[in-house]
């Protein structure tokens, strides 16, 4: 955990919501220095008071998040917090190198998915020594045990609801169109798209009314680096009002944020909340 001369320097890649100072709070915790690279498009200010060193830049200067990095003597970092998919819509300020590495991505591997980019980024980070870890360093308490959480047991017609769901986004995730579906009565009312999983439950709830399921799921051998499913407060506050029978999550492949809270939420509203065990566990 530490180097000779102090501590060791870790490194956050941090996007919006709450995740980043969760994090940045449990690594300083277990005695390491914190360098938090930001993105001036999502990433909030006042996550440089918890930091030992932080900085802003803006989405697309691989060259600044490099050297920072090197500055601080950064070997392993992770990544942390929502970046809107939204984004790559808009106009990106991308600096030579990351330039380059679209070049490369466009020329030999033709594959803009996000998941795809990511992992050109890690070993990006990789050729100048930063070791990209999986997203669950240091965040075990918070990964979702696998059985029922929260609310009733469900109905036979709610199981087959769930069975549905959880085959229909087994086989939707491998195309990197979202995390999250919502069925009912065994047809797919809602699929996620960039708009977010929030948005994708109220959809939802406008389409089919009460009653649906919600299936929130890694893909098939998620890479652990990058794009890790984290449910929360506002989630769930979005679930109560939705009035939704159940969310269905995969147990140690999820981030659960202030989980007392999220059940209590779960429980007041009558919704279930299962975990089941992934398809490679």
């Amino acid at each position: 955990m530490t180097k000779a001369g102090g501590p060791e320097w870790i490194g956050l890649i941090a996007g919006n919501r709450d995740l980043p100072f969760l994090w940045t709070r449990r690594a300083k915790a277990a005695g390491f220095k914190v360098a938090v690279l930001g993105f001036r498009e999502e990433t909030s200010a006042s996550l440089a008071r918890e930091a030992d060193a932080f900085e802003l830049v803006s989405l697309g200067e691989l060259g600044k998040l490099i050297g920072f990095f090197r500055r601080h003597g950064v070997r392993r970092a992770v990544m942390q917090g929502q970046i809107q998919h939204k984004q790559i819509y808009r106009t990106i300020r991308a600096d030579w190198r990351a330039k380059l590495l679209l070049a490369r991505q466009a020329l030999w591997v033709r594959d803009f998915r996000t998941e795809a980019i990511l992992k050109s980024i890690a070993r990006e980070l990789g050729r100048h020594g930063v070791e990209l870890q999986p997203a669950t360093w240091l965040m075990e308490p918070w990964l979702a045990p696998e059985g029922r959480m929260a609310g009733p047991r469900l109905s036979l017609a709610a199981r087959r609801d769930l069975r549905f769901g959880l085959d229909l986004t087994r086989k939707l995730n491998p195309l990197d169109v979202g995390q999250t579906v919502v069925v009912k009565r065994q047809s797919c009312v809602a699929v996620e798209s960039i708009e977010g999983t929030d948005a994708c439950i109220r959809r939802a709830a406008k389409l089919a009314g009460p009653g649906c399921i919600v299936v929130k799921l890694p893909r098939p051998n998620q890479d652990l680096r990058f794009d890790l499913p984290v449910v929360g407060p506002r989630t769930f506050a979005v679930l109560a009002r939705a009035k939704v029978t159940a969310l269905v999550l995969e147990a140690g492949k999820t981030l659960f944020l202030e989980k007392e809270k999220c059940l209590d939420t779960a429980a007041k509203a009558g919704i279930s909340v299962v975990a089941v065990p992934g398809v490679d566990s």
